[in-house]
């Protein structure tokens, strides 16, 4: 890739494309892997968000995704992330911001580290075809607790935001200064504390009979949306998923989540880099800026 190609790709991320079902066939070894893992050392994990939608209109991917998502009760969620260097298969790893200081996310990926991903140049950070895993934290009952409390998270999600971005994505005016400012008085490790804190926080306490993902706004889910998993089929694969997929369907996308939604929503978010044949861990992201 000359320079010209890569000035393309900062200029209009939507010209460079890559060949949408070869990526989501690429990536159905992460489902396989980690739904292997889990059996072996009786961890419970759901596919939810998309891939739950996925599976259940779909059989597989929706048509113009290209991510997977799963989430696990927070006690499996750290058994995981303490275990898995040594549970899982080369060329699998787990990352999250506790084993890689380039990592700007509060959840962990699963990633297969012989290709390359880069989400966004402007975070700085280049990983491998990935699928999202999100820990399962409790949260009030009462609506005005449970919005106080991811108030406090998405702010704090949004300084982790800052203090990870180059500040002169949008020039080295006005709009550098607040992201400038951020980094120079709060580190990656601090506001990484500060959001787990934050997720954390209700969890074991009474009158907490939601659980919530923190990726999805404000949307909670019922605890018995969660429990026993009830397997199903996505691109040919056997997946765990919530004991009453409509349960977090419905809440997540509305009573109508089977309906298709109108063509000129069916949009792809095309990664800003792709290769699909080279490790990330020999790839220099400082060839993109």
């Amino acid at each position: 890739m000359n320079n010209y190609d890569r000035n393309k790709i900062l200029r209009d991320k939507k010209e460079y494309k890559y060949n949408i079902r070869e990526f989501q066939l690429r990536s159905v070894c992460l489902l396989e892997t980690i739904d292997k893992v889990c059996k072996e050392h009786g961890i419970r994990y759901y596919i939810i968000a998309g891939t739950l939608l996925g599976a259940v209109r779909h059989k597989g991917f929706i048509p113009w995704d290209d991510d997977q998502d799963i989430a696990l009760l927070r006690k499996d969620y750290d058994l995981l992330m303490e275990h898995a260097s040594e549970w899982l298969p080369k060329p699998f790893a787990i990352v999250n911001h506790q084993n890689c200081p380039h990592y700007p996310k509060y959840f962990a990926k699963l990633e297969d580290t012989s290709t390359t991903i880069v989400e966004r140049v402007y975070l700085g950070y280049a990983g491998g075809i990935y699928m999202d895993i999100f820990p399962l934290d409790e949260v009030p009952d009462s609506g005005i607790r449970r919005w106080f409390h991811f108030y406090k998270f998405n702010f704090t999600r949004k300084m982790l935001y800052f203090v990870y971005r180059d500040p002169y994505k949008h020039g080295k005016g006005l709009s550098s200064w607040w992201t400038r400012w951020v980094q120079k008085h709060f580190s990656k490790e601090r506001l990484h504390k500060w959001s787990q804190k934050v997720l954390q926080e209700y969890n074991g306490h009474k009158n907490c009979n939601y659980l919530m993902t923190h990726d999805d706004g404000l949307k909670a889910y019922k605890k018995e949306v969660f429990g026993e998993p009830t397997r199903l089929t996505f691109e040919g694969v056997e997946a765990d998923a919530p004991t009453i997929p409509e349960g977090f369907l419905s809440v997540l996308y509305g009573d109508d989540y089977m309906e298709l939604p109108p063509e000129n929503k069916r949009v792809s978010h095309f990664h800003d880099y792709c290769d699909l044949t080279k490790p990330y861990a020999d790839f220099d992201i400082k060839t993109l800026i």
